[in-house]
């Protein structure tokens, strides 16, 4: 690297923003709707999980005591 020129992280915040304001708002409304699919995709596997266990181990035992 030559003397004269300085690091590249210090470039990187020296930059203009390039961003689309259009593009931005469309990026903000799609994304926290896909996190929001994800979490109660998450969700739902839980509970479908929960219900396989509660019905094929749970019930199949019967009543103990």
């Amino acid at each position: 690297m030559p003397v004269d020129q300085p690091p590249a992280a210090d470039n990187l915040f020296e930059q203009p923003d390039d961003a689309d304001e259009a593009a931005l708002t469309t990026v903000l409304r799609i994304v926290p709707l896909g996190a929001a699919v994800l979490a109660g995709s998450a969700v739902a596997l839980l509970v479908l999980g929960y219900v396989a266990i509660y019905l094929l181990v749970f019930l199949p035992r019967g009543i103990v005591g």
